[in-house]
């Protein structure tokens, strides 16, 4: 990334003086404004210069500010767990305008690597009579999740296990949908550089690795520890590659259908898949990059 011109700084040291610091990792003048403004807003000013120092070192604003948007909302943020984004807020949302499209507002939903719950509370506020359950291997992020539970003041459950041992005392039972966000980025593009699309420099700084360095055997687990044992009917799982999409229709049970969901910047960012004439055929109305062959 190109390095902040001199007179780019001197405009930015005149229209307030903590703005030069914020260039240092928005690189953008109009980007730093409205990251100063979320500041001045959201924290107290005697907090406002510490702020700009921690972003200036390109901690994330969501860690700094202890928080981040997610629909209606606002969803606890901090180190060792991974920071909401707009992609899966996105097709979140879209999951639950179809499930109360359906006849199926009772569904039980299961999220796996739930992170900061961020998933299974958008889905239990905007679907009230959804039965949601949700689990994350790190600790840091069942108790964040937790804490997030109780701001929400929504009912799910939530607990630890691992995704690729799963054990009788794990509160596993039947479930009519499995949704998830796994680590989906494999370890040779983590190590790329931005401009090789590579993650942003904040993410390799301070985000948590195990919950974004992942590949192929994630969706194995998800399916075949997960989906099949449960006898689940429907599934939708982001990622971010469509070698993953492929994988991952090839390793459903026969009779079922499967498609893309793409989001707004036009990337593949899930696959979806049910067990066709199930109760779960209601995804389809999530499907809108078309269906491949399981």
């Amino acid at each position: 990334m190109p390095r902040v011109s001199p007179k780019l700084i001197r405009e930015a040291f005149l229209q307030n003086p903590l703005l030069p610091s914020l260039l240092k990792a928005t690189h953008n003048l109009d980007q730093a404004k409205a990251e100063l403004r979320w500041i001045q807003k959201e924290l107290p000013q005697s907090k406002w210069k510490n702020a700009v120092s921690r972003r200036s070192r390109h901690e994330p604003l969501q860690y700094i500010l202890g928080t981040q948007p997610f629909g209606p909302l606002e969803i606890l943020c901090e180190q060792n767990v991974l920071i909401p984004r707009w992609e899966t807020e996105e097709w979140a949302t879209k999951l639950a305008r179809a499930i109360n499209h359906s006849a199926n507002s009772n569904i039980s939903i299961l999220d796996a690597c739930t992170g900061s719950g961020c998933i299974p509370l958008l889905l239990k506020y905007l679907v009230p009579n959804a039965r949601v359950r949700a689990f994350d291997f790190s600790e840091h992020a069942v108790q964040l999740s937790l804490r997030n539970k109780e701001q929400a003041g929504l009912d799910i459950d939530i607990w630890r296990a691992d995704l690729f041992n799963l054990r009788a005392t794990d509160k596993l039972m039947p479930v009519d949908l499995i949704t998830a966000n796994p680590p989906y980025v494999p370890a040779e593009d983590y190590e790329k550089p931005v401009a090789l699309n590579g993650p942003e420099k904040s993410v390799k700084l301070y985000e948590p690795r195990e919950a974004l360095i992942g590949h192929l055997e994630f969706y194995d687990a998800l399916i075949d520890n997960l989906a099949k044992p449960l006898e689940s009917k429907g599934i939708i799982f982001e990622l971010g590659y469509e070698d993953q999409v492929i994988h991952t229709a090839r390793r459903l049970p026969s009779g079922w259908k499967c498609g893309r969901f793409v989001d707004l910047s036009n990337n593949v960012r899930c696959v979806v898949a049910w067990e066709d004439g199930s109760l779960m055929s209601f995804l389809r109305n999530v499907v809108n990059g078309g269906y491949l062959e399981s």
